[in-house]
């Protein structure tokens, strides 16, 4: 797993599985997830977009389908992301 500690991450794409993130700043960044292994410890994201792949694509729709979560608005027309302010 590749280590990432007090980083910023600023207006990118960044690819969330196998990743390890402490203490680590996201703004107006893409994450990705696709159901992988990742750790998070003390991170904030503002202004970033969630995109979910594969194996965390079908949680989602599990969830939605159970009604124990809502979907995203699709406000930007992007199937499997969703808005994190």
């Amino acid at each position: 797993m590749t280590r990432h500690e007090g980083e910023v991450f600023e207006n990118q794409h960044v690819v969330l599985d196998d990743g390890v993130f402490v203490n680590c700043l996201f703004k107006a960044c893409s994450l990705e997830y696709s159901g992988g292994d990742v750790y998070v410890q003390n991170c904030r994201g503002e202004s970033c977009q969630l995109v979910w792949r594969d194996a965390a694509m079908r949680t989602v729709f599990l969830l939605q389908g159970l009604g124990l979560m809502n979907p995203p608005a699709q406000a930007s027309g992007t199937a499997g992301s969703s808005h994190l302010n």
